[in-house]
This record gives C-alpha cells, structure tokens and sequence, in this order.
C-alpha cells in the first residue's frame, strides 16, 4: 500500500465512522467519490459498480473500502486504543437487593 493511499484510507474514515454510528453520510463530494473508487479499484476490485447519484451506492462504497481496509491486518492504526486491564478494576462483590416497589397503575382489564 502506498503512503499517499494510506493517507486517503485516513482522510476519508470519518465517513465510515459518521456512517457506522448515525447510518448517515455527509460531505460527500464528487472528488471524495473519486478518490473511493480509486481506492476501491486499487485494492478490492478492478469492476465496480458504485454510481455518484445513488445515496444507497455510496453508503455501500463507503462501507466496501473500509470493511477491508480494517480487516487488513497491516492497518492497526486505528485499533490501537488504550485497553484496561479488567483484573486491576474494582469490583464489587455485594449482591444488588432490590427494593419492593408499588405496582405502577395499569389499564383496566377488559370484560
């Protein structure tokens, strides 16, 4: 993968990220179209059939490039997140006593 690919895989993953949490995709121009489907005809397929107009078609380019481009195993930089060690948390071992609560009104059963 060249560097100036890899700057375009890191430059455009705030689409997928966008995407992914608000199912949403904006600042979608013709040029970040260009660059996708370069990428995307780059490493994962020579054919595509992704149309500029189609919103659908550009969610599932979007979604194409960067499903492979984090199951790459060479592409860690953004798996590289600080993870906690579980063992050093505290935990609580006390067992949680639910209070009697009032039943809450409900409608009238039918005759």
């Amino acid at each position: 993968m060249t560097p100036e690919d890899q700057e375009l895989f890191k430059k455009h993953f705030e689409l997928y990220e966008c995407y992914k949490k608000h199912s949403f995709i904006r600042n979608y121009s013709k040029t970040v179209y260009t660059e996708l489907i370069h990428l995307y005809t780059t490493y994962i397929s020579t054919k595509h059939t992704f149309s500029h107009w189609c919103s659908s078609c550009r969610a599932e380019l979007v979604t194409a490039v960067y499903n492979w481009y984090t199951n790459e195993a060479n592409t860690t930089w953004y798996k590289e997140e600080k993870v906690e060690d579980v063992t050093k948390l505290p935990f609580n071992t006390e067992e949680r006593v639910i209070e009697n609560k009032p039943i809450k009104r409900r409608r009238k059963p039918t005759k």
